[in-house]
């Protein structure tokens, strides 16, 4: 077992690197870094450079001498993050700043980063929400998202289904299989390209949408027309390319 309390200056970077096991992000005092790492390998490697903490398997040694990693880190609100893992779960439970994440398999969990990058080849992901930017690359795995605000945010999967609860940013989907579910889209575009898998959108009331569809099969389901026309309080373009799958918008 290692356990190592260092002091850092406002918000540090953090980069975690190991190949199986766990990691868990949780916030910690300010002005201080406190790592806890569970291995077996004799060359773990943590340690301090500038205002940042490296916690590293020894790539040295053979992958299956090191086995399973569990590695619990408390850093300050507002920490950069840069995690790189090959099968490991990974949960950060704190509001950080730039969150950079790569995996082959294991579930993500992110509470609020200011920018996230995920990319992985299979494993659900979940985030509460992103302030600036989101990109996310999946091969296989949903992907749940509660807040997306402003910005932009990019997706492209494999398969999966992908649910955003709130998105007010520019938004591009890119998916071979799933469905994708916007529960209210007020961003000022949105584009969507799928082979299979139906795409649901909610927008607000009082929204004049351009829409740009092209669907090989499918439907495309639009609200029924009010009673009454009232001026547009905001303004947003909609485009799609579906090969199968419909595309339903629906007042919110």
């Amino acid at each position: 077992m290692i356990r190592q309390e260092f002091s850092v200056a406002g918000s540090p970077g953090i980069e975690v690197r190991i190949e199986s096991g766990r990691v868990e992000i949780e916030e910690g005092a300010p002005g201080s870094v406190e790592v806890s790492v569970d291995t077996h390998d004799p060359g773990f490697i943590v340690e301090q450079r500038g205002n940042s903490i490296l916690v590293s398997s020894d790539k040295t040694q053979p992958w299956l001498s090191r086995g399973s990693t569990f590695v619990s880190i408390k850093t300050p609100v507002g920490s950069d993050v840069e995690i790189a893992v090959a099968s490991a779960e990974v949960d950060c439970r704190l509001h950080l700043g730039k969150v950079a994440i790569k995996t082959a398999s294991g579930d993500i969990t992110l509470d609020r980063a200011t920018t996230a990058s995920v990319k992985t080849a299979s494993g659900d992901t979940r985030l509460n929400g992103t302030e600036q930017a989101l990109h996310h690359t999946s091969a296989s795995g949903d992907l749940s998202v509660e807040d997306a605000c402003h910005g932009s945010v990019t997706i492209s999967t494999a398969s999966g289904d992908v649910r955003i609860g709130t998105c007010d940013a520019s938004l591009v989907v890119n998916t071979v299989s799933g469905d994708v579910e916007i529960g209210r889209f007020s961003g000022r575009s949105g584009v969507f390209k799928g082979m299979s898998g139906d795409i649901d959108l909610g927008i607000p009331t009082g929204t004049s949408v351009d829409l740009d569809v092209n669907l090989l099969s499918g439907r495309l389901n639009l609200p029924e027309e009010g009673s009454e026309r009232l001026d547009p309080v905001r303004h947003m373009t909609i485009g799609a390319k579906l090969v199968s799958g419909d595309l339903t918008i629906s007042r919110v």
